[in-house]
């Protein structure tokens, strides 16, 4: 199997992962192999603020940060919260895939 191929494999198996939420460290966090992408939040009341998003550099190239990111964002729409995004790459992603600014606190741009 040639290295493109496998990496096109682990990167259809990364939709299978679950998205583990660690409330004591404000952190979501997608395993990938012996890899953890982490995307920092801190919560207050019904708002859920999105912080750093950290890919680990082996995997950036499967997509790991994408991924995270709309595991993430499909979370928050589950439970109901209002998106306030702190980081500057979180902002360029909804500015991209526009239908997830559903999701953001009424008055907050992007």
């Amino acid at each position: 199997m040639s290295m493109a191929s496998k990496a096109k494999e682990e990167a259809m198996d990364l939709q299978a992962l679950p998205l583990i939420d660690e409330p004591d460290s404000r952190q979501f966090v997608l395993r990938v192999g012996a890899h953890r992408a982490r995307m920092e939040y801190d919560r207050d009341g019904d708002r859920i603020f999105l912080g750093t998003l950290d890919v680990p550099r082996p995997v950036v190239e499967l997509g790991v940060g994408d991924v995270v990111m709309e595991k993430t964002l499909m979370w928050v729409e589950e439970n109901r919260l209002k998106l306030i995004p702190t980081a500057p790459a979180i902002k360029a992603y909804l500015r991209k895939h526009t239908a997830w600014q559903r999701l953001l606190l009424k008055g907050v741009q992007v």
